[in-house]
């Protein structure tokens, strides 16, 4: 039999039985009822919502988990105090005291979780690269028949009777965030020659290959970009690349510009289609050295319609002195101007006209100087068939005391003064046809003439001091047939 007192302790037992089981009921209760942060429902940023944060170091894995080392203690403290220990008036005070300071772990844990995604944003950024280029080959017929194979005052096609590479060319761009730039390698007839004597296979046959290189930083302003590096004269509308012209063979006031100036300049976009440049460069095709301590400045404003990206207006000036340290015509600045533009007259007719002069003091009364112009008319009869007629002159003028910028040596050579005025034009005429959107078959006809000897006919002599070729003719007439790709 069961007497009182036993009756009494399994009453007790049961007591303590009963109350820890509602104690372990009421602990994930109470979790589940209280989420991080304290809300009664998830919100953006709680650990329902989003991944769990990293673990900080000496805490926590996941708020879930700060917030059973809140709340867990409390619930025990409640198990306890339904055990009749005597601990039930404190435990009121005391659970207070814990989920404040659970709140302020969560409140931490929750400024972690949102901080998370922007240490994602932050990834570092990859850059973008991007490749182009182009192939260009021809061929080229001189009437001359020069013995020494040169068509004269030519770039890319001056090889008579010579199935040739005229220009390869490779253009690596890239950009990351507010830096840019680009490296373009050249191959071809055109990185075989250069028509400033300073410049020689001996000086410089690496920076050959290398028609630019330059870099470029957008300022957070970001209108204004400053830029570095060795460029592409940015003289005239023609390029040095047969694939960007209108025409095979570039013109005569092309052949008088430099080819690379080296320096630094800034780019302000002024709204509008307007954009100006200011920059300081070594000089003219200065880019291994210098040939004098100067430098030059060249400034620019260039607009293009933001209507039709095919018309365009371009001034640029430039100053600097550009004679050698020990020219004895002295250290005297040159200053060149160039201007052209570009008009979409209508949808298949476009007419481009271009000047580009410049002037040089010497000692003494004598001025040095040049004027060029060039006009060309290009009509399209179908989409797939282009045909361009062009026209330039250049006079170039010196005096006693000076000497002829552009053609001394030439001069000198023929037995002519070094300082004489000299006058050269050309009329060409181009047929372009581009069944495909990334090559062009261009049959060209040109004609050059001078008033002095400045091209090669028949047999050419060479000159027994310098052993170069000695100019005999004043007009030579051409016949190109060139194939143009690029990608």
């Amino acid at each position: 039999m069961t007497n009182s007192s036993d009756m009494s302790n399994w009453a007790k037992r049961l007591g303590i039985f009963a109350a820890l089981g509602g104690a372990i009921t009421l602990a994930p209760t109470e979790l589940r009822a209280q989420p991080a942060g304290g809300s009664a429902a998830p919100t953006p940023g709680s650990s329902e919502s989003t991944p769990a944060p990293k673990t900080p170091a000496g805490g926590s894995t996941t708020e879930a988990d700060a917030a059973g080392k809140t709340d867990a203690p409390t619930a025990k403290d409640g198990a306890a105090n339904a055990t009749g220990t005597g601990e039930k008036d404190a435990a009121p005070a005391d659970k207070p005291a814990e989920a404040d300071g659970g709140k302020a772990k969560e409140e931490a844990k929750k400024e972690e979780a949102k901080e998370e995604p922007k240490e994602e944003a932050k990834e570092e950024e990859k850059p973008i690269i991007t490749m182009s280029g182009a192939v260009e080959i021809s061929y080229s017929y001189n009437l001359n028949q020069p013995s020494n194979g040169v068509t004269a005052w030519r770039w890319y096609d001056f090889r008579h009777n010579v199935i040739g590479l005229q220009n390869a060319l490779l253009t690596t761009n890239f950009e990351k965030g507010p830096v840019s730039g680009m490296v373009q390698l050249q191959l071809g007839n055109f990185a075989e020659v250069f028509w400033d004597a300073g410049r020689g296979p001996d000086k410089d046959l690496l920076w050959r290959l290398l028609q630019q290189a330059t870099a470029k930083w957008t300022t957070p302003y970001e209108k204004l970009s400053i830029e570095g590096g060795a460029f592409n004269v940015p003289f005239g509308p023609e390029w040095n690349a047969a694939y960007l012209n209108w025409t095979w063979s570039a013109g005569n006031l092309f052949a008088l510009m430099p080819y690379q100036i080296g320096g630094v300049r800034a780019n302000m976009d002024l709204g509008r289609g307007w954009t100006a440049r200011a920059g300081v460069y070594n000089g003219w095709d200065q880019i291994v050295t210098d040939n004098n301590s100067a430098k030059s400045v060249m400034v620019s404003f260039e607009w293009e319609s933001p209507a039709d990206e095919e018309t365009y207006f371009y001034f640029n000036y430039m100053i600097g002195n550009e004679r050698d340290q020990d020219d004895s015509r002295g250290p005297y600045a040159r200053h060149t101007f160039d201007v052209y533009g570009q008009w979409h007259a209508s949808e298949r007719l476009f007419l481009r006209a271009h000047t580009f002069s410049g002037f040089e003091p010497t000692r003494g009364e004598t001025i040095d100087g040049w004027l060029g112009g060039g006009l060309t008319v290009r009509v399209d009869p179908a989409d797939w068939l282009s045909l361009v007629g062009r026209g330039d002159f250049v006079y170039t003028k010196s005096g006693p005391t000076g000497d002829n910028i552009f053609h001394s040596d030439t001069l000198a050579l023929t037995g002519r003064n070094s300082n004489s005025s000299t006058l050269i034009g050309s009329v060409t005429g181009t047929v372009d046809i581009h069944t495909a959107s990334n090559v062009a078959l261009r049959l060209e006809a040109r004609h050059d003439r001078a008033d002095f000897p400045l091209f090669f006919k028949g047999n050419v002599a060479k000159d027994v001091t310098t052993g170069e070729d000695i100019s005999n003719a004043t007009n030579q007439t051409t016949l190109t047939a060139g194939l143009t790709t690029w990608f």
